[in-house]
């Protein structure tokens, strides 16, 4: 409870998912999304109203799993602070789909995340985020290195 993310623990679940999901067989057109079923962001009220609970999901496995560590690292409870996430992944066109048709779910209270680059030692995975620059920042650092594997 409360370890980090190592490249061995990554690659035991990346060879768990493609052995034992029915999903993500394909070579191409599969996008998964990433959820930590016990993660909720708070978004502030309009006008006095309510803040609204947010459910953030994910395109990077890496984004997920490091907004968890620092929230995880905030808290005081004991018990909170060793409790394991729960991390699902789903094909964002089932997502798209299931947005589509009557559920138990309001999908208006989810938030896509987009994946964001890895900023400077100690400067935290929004930080890396930049206007301009070079083309691999442009792409949100979806140049080739961030990988799931290079978690």
């Amino acid at each position: 409870a409360g370890d980090t993310m190592t490249p061995e623990l990554a690659q035991k679940a990346v060879e768990k998912a493609m052995t034992e999901s029915p999903e993500f067989k394909e070579n191409y057109n599969e996008i998964p999304v990433f959820l930590i079923a016990q993660m909720r962001m708070q978004k502030p009220g309009k006008d006095g109203e309510e803040p609204q609970t947010i459910l953030p999901m994910y395109f990077s496995l890496q984004n997920m799993v490091s907004t968890w560590q620092q929230f995880m690292a905030g808290q005081n409870d004991p018990e909170l602070k060793n409790m394991e996430p729960a991390i699902n992944v789903m094909n964002l066109h089932k997502l798209v789909d299931m947005m589509r048709e009557p559920s138990q779910i309001d999908f208006r209270s989810c938030l896509l995340m987009p994946p964001m680059p890895a900023g400077p030692p100690g400067m935290g995975a929004a930080s890396g985020a930049s206007v301009g620059g070079d083309a691999a920042s442009q792409m949100g650092g979806m140049d080739g290195g961030s990988t799931l594997g290079d978690i």
